[in-house]
């Protein structure tokens, strides 16, 4: 494999990379790319793909110079603040050297934690935005992975005291207490959380703080009304929820009463946020003049908007459209989400060309849909591919998360390869390898002796 090769599938996370190392004479050649990847988050949306932390590891491990790998993230790591993603992949590489035995990670980890912790409890003021809030629950929760109940139990008195006793306005989001529920079980903590709180105001604060946020998040919720959704739309506030969710449960009578307020709204930014409640509906039909016309307006999001409605009625006349779109190159993107609600085998050669005009960058997101789009399509035509598209989107893909639904289209429609299958087991998305190695286990078991 190429240094060129190895860095595209390395930093975006492919088991090839490992495979790679493990097999290579000489590993110590991509040590390079393996240190950037170590010391800077390359995913593409580490909220969705997960963190990396595991694969940079026994990347790390594999470099021929660990000890300077480890070292250098440990530095790094102490450095960073305000970076919670790169602060989550960091501190999860630590976490792994720590297991293994190395002192010097675990060390860094709770050195980090207590710097951390003061400088919080010096602060005057939260909002719900806090950067350095979030690092610091990140430390908390590798912590716990670390080493357990014990350290739950310090964290939870450090918290109630040191931070929320001295500054009221603290917020700690549930993502600390829904982790250690799955850790340690949530009846557990919960029943933990209840005694502490008898025993020290201090817990009792935190606790009721807790469930605050169960009744902000699991309270029942009215339904929003006609006139609620109409109020939001005007103030461009939460306008898009409520009106998807005011349209699950709407009579035909109302749903008929919110298009007709959409139609006839002069203002292009209030009319998006009521169109935005029929972007997934099938149970009201716009007239076609009306979707025509918007399809054509100078505001993107209502073009955007046009065609994901026209999509939610596939029929004959939507996909001559959608290949019309991309044929004449006058709205690839578009033409694509429309073909992949319509596609047929006769289309595939268009959509995989259409596909491949869209180069995957980073700061970009125009490719991301596309691939989304491309990947259902072909997963529910009929028939098997007849192209390569599939392992096309897979190889270039920068999203983690979406890599995985596309090897599991892969395997539906029977194009999962072998040696993608074996790359798998190693990719750097837990659920992947996961899902490899259910399928080869199946295999083993299928397959003659």
């Amino acid at each position: 494999m190429t240094k060129t090769a190895f860095r595209s599938d390395f930093l975006r996370g492919l088991g090839s990379a490992l495979i790679e190392l493990h097999s290579c004479t000489d590993p110590a050649k991509y040590y390079e790319i393996i240190l950037y990847g170590c010391l800077n988050n390359t995913t593409y949306d580490m909220q969705c793909e997960g963190d990396r932390g595991r694969y940079l590891y026994q990347a790390a491990k594999l470099s021929g110079d660990e000890k300077a790998i480890e070292e250098a993230v440990r530095q790094k790591f102490l450095r960073t603040t305000n970076e919670t993603w790169l602060l989550d992949q960091l501190t999860s590489i630590l976490y792994h050297f720590a297991v293994d035995g190395n002192e010097d990670a675990g060390n860094a980890l709770y050195q980090k934690y207590e710097t951390m912790l003061l400088e919080l409890s010096r602060k005057h003021k939260f909002t719900q935005i806090c950067h350095k809030r979030d690092a610091f629950e990140v430390i908390c929760i590798w912590l716990t992975s670390l080493d357990g109940w014990s350290v739950f139990k310090k964290i939870l008195n450090d918290i109630s005291e040191f931070l929320l006793t001295k500054n009221a306005d603290f917020y700690f989001s549930d993502w600390f207490i829904a982790n250690s529920e799955d850790k340690f079980g949530k009846k557990r903590v919960r029943q933990y959380l209840q005694k502490q709180s008898e025993k020290s105001p201090h817990v009792r604060a935190y606790y009721e703080k807790v469930q605050e946020l169960d009744n902000r998040i699991w309270g029942e919720r009215p339904i929003p009304t006609l006139a609620d959704v109409l109020e939001a739309a005007k103030n461009q506030y939460s306008a898009r929820g409520l009106g998807m969710q005011f349209a699950r449960k709407a009579s035909p009578e109302d749903l008929e009463k919110l298009a007709n307020a959409a139609m006839n709204e002069p203002d292009a930014g209030i009319q998006v946020e009521l169109l935005w409640a029929f972007r997934r509906d099938k149970k009201y039909v716009f007239p076609e003049e009306f979707l025509s016309k918007l399809r054509k307006s100078d505001n993107k999001q209502l073009r955007c908007l046009a065609y994901d409605i026209i999509g939610q009625n596939p029929s004959d006349k939507t996909r001559k459209l959608a290949r019309s779109l991309i044929q004449s190159g006058q709205d690839i993107e578009n033409g694509i989400f429309l073909l992949t609600k319509n596609l047929l085998l006769e289309d595939e050669k268009l959509l995989y060309d259409a596909v491949k005009s869209f180069r995957p960058r980073r700061n970009e997101g125009a490719w991301h849909g596309v691939y989304m789009c491309a990947r259902d399509g072909v997963e529910a035509m009929r028939g098997k591919p007849h192209t390569d598209i599939l392992e096309y989107l897979y190889r270039n893909t920068l999203c983690g998360f979406c890599r995985e639904y596309i090897v599991r289209a892969m395997h539906k429609k029977g194009v999962l390869t072998s040696e993608i299958l074996s790359g798998c087991g190693f990719d750097a998305n837990v659920d992947i390898r996961t899902f490899a190695e259910r399928v080869t286990r199946h295999y083993s078991k299928t397959t003659p002796k």
